[in-house]
C-alpha cells in the first residue's frame, strides 16, 4: 500500500511514496509486467483507469485565452498535428509523424519554460531551427506568448502566480540574485499554473466521485491516483455504465473554455485497462 502526500509537491499535486505508484514507467517491458501485477481484490470485478487528456495544454489555453489554441480544442482537432500545421506552413493533411512528433516537444516544452537549447537537444535539430520553430510558435499562438511574458513580471511583483481556482503557489527565488535560481524560477512561473491547475481539477474530481460513491453506495473503488490518472476497481457488470458516470464526473469537475476530455480504459489489470 502506498501513502498519498497533500502537501510533498509545491504544485499542490498528490505524491505517492512507500512505494512510488506514481513513476513505474508506461513504456518499459518491466514496467508493463509491474503494472500487470495491479489487479482487483474480488472476483468478477475489473479495473477502470480514467486519464485526462492533455489536460495541461488545455489549462494553456483556458488561461492564456489563446484564439487558435482554444479553436483548435473546441474543434476537437488533434492539437499536436494543428500546431504542426501551423510551425511548418503546411495543411493538417499533410502533417508527417516526424513533424507532429516536433510539435508536440514544442507544446509540452514551452509549458515547461523549455529554452531553444533543450528543444534542439530534444528533437536533435540545431539551436537555430530549434529557436525558428519556436518563433513560429509564437507567431501563431500569440495569446500563449503574452501570458507568460504577463505571468513572469506579475511572479516577480508579486512572487507568487495562482491556479484556475486562485491558489497561490509561492516562488521564493523569483528575484535572487543568483541567474541560475531565478531563471529556474522565472520557469516555474509558467508551469506551476498549469500543473497546479491540474491538480486543483483531479482533486474537485475525485471528492465529486467520492461524494457519488458514498450516496448511492455504489460497488466501486477509488484506490490511485497517478498525477492526471484515476483507477478504479467495481463489478464487471457495472463497469461500462460507471465507466460513463466517471467520465461525466471528471469532464464537468471544472467549467473551462474548451472542453475537458477524459479517456476510459477498462481492463483485468492496470496494464490492460491503462
Amino acid at each position: 500500500h502506498t501513502s498519498f502526500n497533500q502537501t510533498v509537491a509545491s504544485t499542490g499535486r498528490l505524491s505517492s511514496t512507500k512505494p512510488n505508484f506514481q513513476n513505474i514507467p508506461i513504456r518499459t517491458d518491466t514496467g508493463k509486467e509491474i503494472r500487470k501485477a495491479f489487479k482487483p481484490q474480488n472476483q468478477g470485478w475489473k479495473l477502470i483507469s480514467a486519464d485526462y487528456s492533455q489536460i495541461e495544454l488545455r489549462i494553456m489555453a483556458h488561461i492564456s485565452e489563446d484564439k487558435n489554441l482554444i479553436k483548435a480544442f473546441n474543434n476537437n482537432e488533434d492539437v499536436h498535428r494543428s500546431t504542426a500545421s501551423q510551425v511548418f506552413d503546411i495543411e493538417i493533411s499533410k502533417v508527417t509523424k516526424d513533424q507532429r512528433r516536433k510539435a508536440k516537444a514544442i507544446n509540452f516544452g514551452l509549458i515547461y519554460g523549455m529554452s531553444a537549447f533543450g528543444l534542439a537537444k530534444q528533437i536533435d535539430v540545431s539551436r537555430t531551427e530549434a529557436k525558428q520553430y519556436i518563433d513560429g510558435y509564437f507567431d501563431n499562438y500569440p495569446g500563449v506568448l503574452q501570458f507568460m511574458n504577463e505571468t513572469k513580471e506579475k511572479a516577480k511583483s508579486q512572487g507568487y502566480v495562482e491556479t484556475v481556482l486562485g491558489r497561490r503557489l509561492y516562488l521564493p527565488q523569483i528575484n535572487s540574485k543568483n541567474k541560475m535560481q531565478q531563471q529556474h524560477a522565472l520557469r516555474t512561473a509558467i508551469n506551476a499554473p498549469m500543473q497546479g491547475s491540474s491538480a486543483d481539477i483531479i482533486k474537485k474530481a475525485m471528492i465529486d466521485i467520492q461524494d457519488w460513491i458514498d450516496m448511492e453506495d455504489h460497488e466501486i473503488k477509488m484506490f490511485m491516483q497517478v498525477h492526471d490518472e484515476l483507477v478504479f476497481e467495481l463489478d464487471a457488470e457495472k463497469a461500462d455504465e460507471y465507466a460513463n458516470s466517471l467520465k461525466l464526473m471528471m469532464s464537468n469537475a471544472l467549467k473551462l473554455r474548451i472542453p475537458l476530455e477524459v479517456d476510459i480504459g477498462i481492463g483485468s489489470n492496470w496494464q490492460e485497462a491503462h
